[in-house]
Parts: structure tokens; sequence; C-alpha cells
């Protein structure tokens, strides 16, 4: 009887997730200006205080819905995220009406560790891309993951490192070179927010696109931060001109710099232990 019910709770639960799945997630890079100009005193100014923003947010608590897209699907997922810069992630999944929980995941820079409550499965493996991929439909590098998560890239290139600088329509755009390419940075001058991030390869292939829209003012623990309330990641394969993943985060509430957070995570003593590895796809995408 127990074994009927849990899964009839599993089927119901797929089928609200399948419900969902016809979400669509774009990225809608901000205009970049095309009128290059002299790197001036002023314009210095404003690359460190965008450089400078960006490393004030150190840790967040909230909720967000994640809208994930790769080549033949889309799936939707409502999520508690806890995530420390540099740190550890979790992401606490849940689906449905009535937001049953279906998976706790802890994402570490080396490692991953997922129960999946559908399957009373504890999934253990290497945090990778195909990894990544399996559990939240988005084959990214962990920077890449927690950058979107949090909604503010980090800039750690100095000023010395800009190439060439684009203004026009209230809009900066800095060429920068990075390790293994370059980035190219959309500023807004008004408030001073980072709009819009591009990497490119070495070859100067465009390899990920970062949009960060719908700015409010915080208070955390460290002061008042500006933080994007929706962000957008677009992955890019060689050979390919269109996105061949996206995530699209948009948060209905969030604390930035809570001074208490703690990241737990408690493995099910009776779940089946499973190389993440051997696996394919999670239930919920």
């Amino acid at each position: 009887m127990k074994r009927t019910i849990r899964n009839v709770c599993s089927m119901l639960a797929l089928v609200a997730v399948a419900g969902c799945s016809g979400m669509q997630t774009a990225i809608r890079a901000p205009e970049a200006p095309t009128e290059r100009v002299a790197l001036t005193p002023e314009l210095r100014r404003l690359y460190r205080d965008a450089a400078e923003g960006s490393a004030r947010v150190e840790a967040l608590d909230g909720y967000a819905d994640l809208f994930l897209r790769s080549p033949g699907k889309t799936a939707k997922a409502y999520c508690n995220v806890q995530l420390h810069r540099d740190g550890d992630a979790r992401l606490i999944v849940t689906a449905g009406l009535l937001n049953w929980p279906v998976a706790d995941m802890l994402i570490r820079p080396d490692s991953l560790f997922v129960h999946d409550m559908l399957n009373n499965r504890m999934l253990v493996g290497r945090n990778n891309g195909r990894n990544l991929e399996k559990i939240l439909g988005v084959q990214a590098r962990f920077g890449q993951l927690t950058e979107t998560l949090f909604g503010i890239a980090g800039i750690p290139e100095p000023e010395g490192a800009i190439e060439s600088v684009r203004q026009g329509s209230g809009k900066v755009s800095y060429t920068v070179r990075s390790v293994g390419g370059r980035k190219v940075l959309v500023v807004d001058e008004a408030s001073r927010a980072l709009e819009g991030l591009t990497l490119l390869d070495a070859m100067g292939r465009k390899s990920v696109e970062f949009r960060f829209s719908g700015f409010l003012a915080q208070q955390g623990a460290g002061g008042e931060v500006r933080v994007p309330r929706e962000i957008d990641m677009a992955l890019y394969r060689p050979e390919e001109t269109d996105s061949s993943h996206s995530l699209r985060v948009v948060y209905d509430e969030r604390v930035v710099n809570p001074p208490d957070l703690r990241i737990t995570f408690r493995r099910p003593s009776k779940a089946k232990v499973v190389n993440l590895d051997e696996v394919e796809r999670m239930p919920w995408l």
C-alpha cells in the first residue's frame, strides 16, 4: 500500500512538471553601443564601480523560478536557492500546485550530491558539465552556474586588460582580455550596473552570454547592494551561432549576504546510493 501511494505521488509530480515544460527561455541581450571612444578617467571609474559592485555579494538565500532549455527540451522548476560565493550551493526543487519537494541538491566546486526524492535515490558524482546537465538541464561549469544564481558576474580583470571601449544610448561596452579569450561587458551609465556579459574564446567565438535585468536595491549585512531579479545565461557551441542550452532565473524573494547562512545537507539514511555518472537524466527534467 505504501509503495502504491508513493508511486501515485511520483506520477502526479511528474505530470505537474511536464505541464510546465512548455515554458520558453530566450536570452534578450542588452543593446551594445557601437561608437568607439577613448578610455577616459570617467570611463575607468565606471569600470571600477561595476567590478566592485559585483564583488559585494558574497551569499544569498531565496526562492526562484528556473526555466531551462536544451535541444528538444524545455522545463521549469521552482527552487529554494542557498549559495556562498566560491563555496557550496544548495537547491531544493519543488514541483506541482502543492509544491512537493522532488530533489535536494548539494553542489560543490568538485562534487554533486542529489537526493532524488521521487525514486528515493542518493546520487553522487563529480561536478562537471555533463553531470550538471543531468540534474539541471544545462551543461555549465560551476562558476557559470553560481554567477547565474547570484545574478552578478565576477570581474577580476584589471583596468589594464581593457582593449577597447564603445559608448552610446546610456550604455558603455568594454572589451577586456581574459584567461582563454575576451569578455565584452555592457554597463549602464546611470545605475553603474553590469547588464550584460559575453565570453569569447581564443578564436573570437561566443561561448557564454549573460543578461541581468530588473535591478533592485537590497539591504545586506555589508550594506545596500543592487541585484537583478531576472538573470539569463545562454551557452554556445563552437560550431553554432544559436545557443544550445539556456537557463533563466527569476527570483520571487531573496536575502543578500545573510549573516547566519549555513548550508546544511543531510544524506538520507535509507536511500539507494547511485553513481551520477551512470544516470542519464533526472525525472524532473
